[in-house]
C-alpha cells in the first residue's frame, strides 16, 4: 500500500492513465474505502479559449463517461472526478449555475475536502465576467474554499496566450493571482495548450488518494514535467543528430513543387530544447499524434514565458 501511494505517479508517467489505473486499482480501491469524505470539485474558466474543457472531454482510456462513472470515492458511489460545477459540461446555466458554485463554496461541509481546478488567467479587473461576476472575485471565492486548485493548462498556470506581449488586460496564472491576494493554497500547474486529460485525471486521482505530486520549481508535477522534449523523448533526435533539417526554404516552396521531406524541425523554430513536458509519450487523439508527428515545430507551450521570450516566434521563415 505504502509502496503504491510512492510509486502510483510515477508508475502513471510511465505506462499511462489507463494502465496506472488498471495496475493500481485494488490499491486505489482501498485507498478510497477508507476515505468516507467525498471530494468535491469545482471548475471554473476565465480568460481562455475552453480548448481545456475540450480536451478533457476528448479524454481516451479512460475516456470521460468512465472518467465521470466508473471510478468512484468511498462509499459515496459517486465517480472520482464529477465536477459540482464545469461549464463545459455541466447542463445548468445562469442563475441556476451560480446556485451550484455558492453551494460549493458555502454550503459543503467543511470537513468534506474540495479542489477548485482553473481554466484560463486571471486579468484585471473589468476584463472577464461569469457567473455575474468579475472572475477575480469568483477565483479568489473558489480558492479560499479550496483544499487544493489545480491549473489546468498554461492559460491558468503562467497566464498563457491571453498574456501575450503586449498583455493589456494584466493577464496572469491562477498561483500568482493568489499570492497576490494573500491566499496561501497549494496550487498545481499543468500547463499546455491545450491541457492533457491524462494529467489531470491522474493527478485529481494522486491527491484524492493522498499521493501529493513532488512539484518542480515552477510548480509542475516532475512525473509530466521533468523530461526534456528535445535531449530525451523527441522522436526526430536522430535527424538532429545526423544534421537532416527541416528549413524555411522547405516551407516557402509552393505546394504543388513541395517534396516530401522529413527531418527535425529545429531550423522552422522548434523550442523542444527548452521545452520540459511528455507529449512526445503522452500524445492526443486516441494517444495517436501530437504537434511534432504532424510536422509543426514544437512551441514549448509548457514554460511559463509562452508564447513569448524565448518561445517565440512560432516559426521562423
Amino acid at each position: 500500500m505504502e509502496n503504491s501511494r510512492r510509486d502510483f505517479l510515477k508508475l502513471a508517467g510511465t505506462v499511462g492513465a489507463a494502465a496506472a489505473l488498471q495496475i493500481c486499482k485494488p490499491e486505489i480501491l482501498e485507498i478510497f474505502a477508507k476515505d468516507q469524505d467525498y471530494w468535491h470539485i469545482c471548475w471554473i474558466n476565465g480568460a481562455g479559449c475552453t480548448g481545456c474543457s475540450v480536451s478533457f472531454a476528448q479524454a481516451t482510456d479512460p475516456d470521460v463517461i468512465e472518467i465521470l462513472t466508473s471510478i468512484t470515492v468511498g462509499t459515496s458511489g459517486l465517480p472520482i472526478a464529477l465536477p459540482d460545477w464545469m461549464h463545459a459540461l455541466h447542463p445548468a446555466s445562469g442563475t441556476l449555475a451560480k446556485r451550484f458554485v455558492d453551494y460549493w463554496v458555502e454550503h459543503v461541509p467543511v470537513e468534506t475536502k474540495k479542489i477548485l481546478v482553473v481554466e484560463g488567467s486571471v486579468q484585471e479587473p473589468g476584463y472577464c465576467e461569469t457567473l455575474d461576476m468579475d472572475f477575480r472575485d469568483l477565483t479568489e471565492k473558489c480558492a479560499q474554499a479550496a483544499d487544493y486548485v489545480i491549473a489546468f493548462g498554461s492559460c491558468s498556470s503562467y497566464g498563457g496566450v491571453p498574456k501575450a506581449t503586449p498583455n493589456v488586460t494584466g493577464a496572469r496564472g491562477v498561483a500568482d493571482f493568489l499570492e497576490e491576494k494573500g491566499i496561501d493554497k497549494p496550487v498545481i500547474n499543468l500547463p499546455r495548450c491545450p491541457g492533457h486529460p491524462d494529467s489531470l485525471v491522474l493527478t485529481l486521482a494522486a491527491v484524492i488518494a493522498g499521493v501529493v505530486p513532488e512539484l518542480d520549481e515552477l510548480g509542475r508535477p516532475k512525473v509530466f514535467y521533468g523530461t526534456n522534449m528535445h535531449n530525451q523523448i523527441c522522436p526526430y533526435r536522430p535527424y538532429f543528430d545526423r544534421r537532416i533539417f527541416l528549413t524555411p526554404e522547405d516551407l516557402a516552396k509552393p505546394e504543388a513543387e513541395a517534396e516530401v521531406k522529413i527531418g527535425c524541425t529545429f531550423k522552422i523554430g522548434c523550442k523542444g530544447p527548452i521545452a520540459f513536458v511528455d507529449c512526445a509519450i503522452r500524445k492526443w487523439n486516441l494517444h495517436s499524434s501530437y504537434c511534432v508527428e504532424t510536422g509543426g515545430p514544437c512551441i514549448a507551450c509548457s514554460e511559463p514565458e509562452f508564447p513569448d521570450g524565448k518561445c517565440a516566434p512560432f516559426y521562423k521563415l
